[in-house]
């Protein structure tokens, strides 16, 4: 019993073991995401500047899939690299679009929650100091008076801008270690992660592989979700010991990963992004306690024999 809490332990608790990770190169940093680039002119295509350095080439996504495959001597052909390349070129920005969007949410909700003081106001009396210090950001531009016509140039019956929103909004132009809160890079990091995955999935599945090269990035990708830990790479791994999930589990098990996710959110926003690492290892224990509840004895087993096998 003591070897299948720890093959589990490890299979839950073994987030930050990605050193190997096949990385498209979708995301930075996540506050850099949150700004947004000014819109060019429609239609106007500037001409480069007599002399400039000539625009470096894009970066190869494929670097770690051609070494993978040429490894297993099912290597790559050009015309395939170009088919995988079409993919990323179009769910890349989708991606990065995602993720900015679920951002400035992110952001706009803490605003929401947590408003700014009004200028020159006196704190209630008896009120304690707040507990988190609020985001440093540059002052928004001043909003129209309540009842005033909408800006020129604004849609007729176009509503005011909600403050929340604008709020966010006038936070790009702070630095991002000021502007984003822990919470929200934290959250943004482990959703960048999914994404990544996901995209490392369509990849390996692509109908421009044959089967073999297929083969070779379906394993590949597998074992990169099993080093993240938690819900995936248990599922995963409860797959290929030949024993899944029940249709009835799965749900109960991702909503225990759901609620783990939640307050472990919860304690990163209580601490200003660095939470007690002895509250986490409670969290941990109890959703590892949960799962194992979960558990048939013949899944129970097969994680047995997985330890014995390692």
């Amino acid at each position: 019993m003591h070897r299948l809490w720890g093959v589990l332990a490890l299979l839950l608790l073994a987030s930050h073991a990605f050193a190997q990770d096949v990385d498209f190169g979708a995301f930075g940093y996540p506050g850099s995401l949150l700004s947004t680039s000014a819109p060019a002119n429609r239609g106007a295509t500037p001409a480069p500047a007599r002399g400039a350095a000539p625009a470096p080439p894009p970066p190869d996504r494929l670097v770690r899939l051609r070494e993978a495959l040429a490894k297993a001597e099912v290597p790559m052909s050009k015309e395939q690299e170009v088919e995988l390349n079409k993919i990323l070129d179009v769910e890349i920005p989708a991606m990065q679009r995602t993720i900015r969007t679920h951002g400035q949410q992110m952001l706009a909700a803490r605003a929401a929650s947590n408003p700014a003081p009004v200028a020159g106001a006196a704190p209630p009396a008896g009120a304690a100091a707040p507990a988190t210090p609020p985001v440093a950001v540059p002052p928004p531009a001043a909003a129209p008076p309540r009842g005033a016509p909408p800006a020129a140039g604004a849609p007729p019956g176009a509503a005011a801008v909600n403050p929340a929103l604008q709020a966010a909004l006038a936070a790009r132009g702070a630095p991002p270690s000021s502007r984003v809160p822990a919470e929200v890079i934290d959250a943004l990091e482990v959703e960048m992660r999914q994404m990544n995955d996901e995209l490392f999935g369509k990849i390996a599945s692509s109908p421009a592989l044959d089967a073999k090269q297929q083969d070779v990035l379906t394993r590949m990708s597998r074992a990169q979700i099993r080093s993240r830990g938690g819900y995936d790479a248990l599922r995963i791994s409860m797959e290929d010991a030949g024993t899944p999930f029940t249709e009835e589990q799965l749900p109960k098990v991702k909503a225990l990963f759901e609620d783990q996710k939640k307050t472990r959110e919860n304690l990163v926003r209580e601490s200003q992004g660095t939470p007690d690492p002895a509250k986490l290892k409670a969290l941990e224990l109890e959703t590892l306690t949960k799962v194992v509840g979960l558990l048939v004895p013949a899944q129970r087993t097969a994680l047995s024999n997985l330890i014995r096998s390692k």
